[in-house]
């Protein structure tokens, strides 16, 4: 789960509605930025959340925060299952896509310190040297430069959800206030995502084919009906709404 707190409520995303935004942005890059093996490489970009959809409908309250975990601070212990889970079904469907996931929770987790994370890499190392070696004329200089790819997009649909549409720069999310690493693919340098308007970012670098409308999917759960009701109830009983936002290059 994404969560952004108001004053009054907390903007919650649910991880595959992110991830979708994630594929459609990949699926808009100009010709020139589009990468070889497109189609697996797509499957992992859509579908590398997958795992935290049964948990996203379920989510938990942080006592000690006093608000409902999000995906920065969720329990690690649960966090790999979620992590394993979900690369789990992606390797049912396509394998390099699964490659391709596995390194990039493992690279999550790999400095973590904690017994689970530490089993969590162990177990995805060994699969990926099993996945490796399963696929034919596997070409590691391009596996890494899908994967950088994946975390690109997974970047950029952060920076849309973590952020309040319209935010200045300044109270941008720190993780993005120094810009997003483009690729080495696209070019070595960062780009730079700036809300224009509630419904605009403006990008650095013209890596889209055009203006590039997308729809954000979110719950703004008041914390009224949470103190009331507790977090499941609220969660539940709070409508979905749409947001449309546009990406575009000045």
């Amino acid at each position: 789960m994404i969560i952004r707190e108001e004053e009054e409520a907390f903007i919650a995303i649910e991880q595959h509605f992110h991830a979708s935004i994630s594929g459609y942005l990949f699926n808009q890059l100009k010709t020139n930025f589009s990468p070889k093996a497109s189609d697996s490489l797509e499957y992992a970009i859509i579908n590398h959340d997958c795992g935290w959809i049964p948990f996203d409908y379920a989510p938990i309250w942080n006592d000690t925060k006093n608000h409902p975990f999000s995906f920065i601070d969720y329990p690690i212990a649960l966090k790999a299952v979620v992590y394993k889970n979900g690369i789990d079904e992606v390797f049912n469907t396509d394998t390099y896509a699964a490659l391709l996931c596995s390194e990039h929770y493992s690279r999550f987790m790999e400095n973590n310190a904690s017994s689970f994370a530490k089993k969590f890499v162990q177990y995805e190392k060994a699969r990926q040297q099993d996945i490796i070696a399963s696929l034919s004329n596997f070409d590691n200089q391009l596996f890494q430069q899908h994967y950088e790819i994946l975390q690109f997009f997974d970047n950029v649909s952060l920076y849309i959800c973590l952020n309040k549409p319209g935010v200045s720069k300044q109270d941008e999310h720190p993780f993005f206030q120094k810009g997003i690493s483009l690729p080495s693919t696209f070019g070595m340098e960062q780009l730079h995502l700036n809300w224009d308007s509630t419904k605009k970012i403006v990008t650095s670098k013209a890596i889209f084919k055009t203006e590039t409308p997308f729809k954000l999917v979110q719950k703004r759960i008041p914390k009224a009906t949470i103190a009331a009701k507790g977090l499941q109830q609220a969660y539940d009983d709070t409508p979905y709404t749409e947001q449309w936002i546009t990406v575009h290059h000045r």
